[in-house]
């Protein structure tokens, strides 16, 4: 039987001032020669790629990987010229730039990404044909998903501190972490910091998931 060919990515194509502060589509298609096809699977394609926004990069910071955390936000920044969200790129650039030379600006940079992230999904779900793209986690709050990379950070942070005000985080934050770290690693992070054993929490956040 023969396979059905795949409709093709329609989008609703935007240069209302309000839509350029957020992505410049003109700017987008320029940089493809014109190709408005192949411009609008770009756009499906980055809206599927980041549908966790920069969760992953606040993860590899969490773990201590600052190689991949250096190569994610490089290929973000990447992505975000290519389609002409200009804000997001400016963005992940001064990331890029401070995993690699100020690591002290690491949490600033990262926080910073968190708007023009959410910008960006929002209005890819509103011009792309279908929606959100197929296996996105829909039963989190997408808000909550583009917070979680600042959360993770600044856990981290007062865990090397030995700050107290771990637990309060955990307490006030624990539904977030448990959708990044799971049940099982949240629950022995939370004990370790409820003991105020802030080596073992470090421990735990970091251990590779089975």
């Amino acid at each position: 039987m023969p396979s059905r060919e795949k409709p093709p990515v329609t989008v609703e194509l935007r240069a209302d001032s309000a839509t350029r502060e957020v992505i410049d589509m003109a700017d987008g298609i320029d940089r493809i020669m014109g190709n408005r096809a192949l411009y609008a699977r770009m756009l499906k394609r980055f809206r599927s790629d980041y549908a966790l926004g920069a969760v992953p990069i606040g993860a590899a910071l969490a773990d201590g990987d600052t190689i991949l955390a250096h190569r994610l936000a490089h290929t973000l920044k990447g992505a975000a010229g290519l389609i002409g969200a200009r804000r997001l790129h400016q963005q992940a650039s001064t990331l890029e730039l401070a995993i690699r030379t100020n690591p002290p600006a690491q949490l600033a940079a990262l926080a910073a990404l968190v708007d023009p992230f959410y910008q960006v999904l929002h209005l890819l779900d509103q011009v792309l044909a279908g929606g959100a793209p197929d296996g996105m986690a829909t039963e989190v709050p997408q808000r909550t998903l583009m917070q979680d990379p600042a959360l993770l950070a600044r856990l981290v942070q007062l865990l090397i501190d030995a700050d107290g005000a771990a637990v309060d985080l955990l307490e006030e934050s624990g539904a977030s972490l448990r959708v990044i770290l799971g049940e099982a690693r949240l629950a022995q992070l939370t004990k370790a910091v409820n003991d105020f054993d802030f080596d073992g929490a470090l421990r735990a956040l970091r251990q590779t998931e089975s």
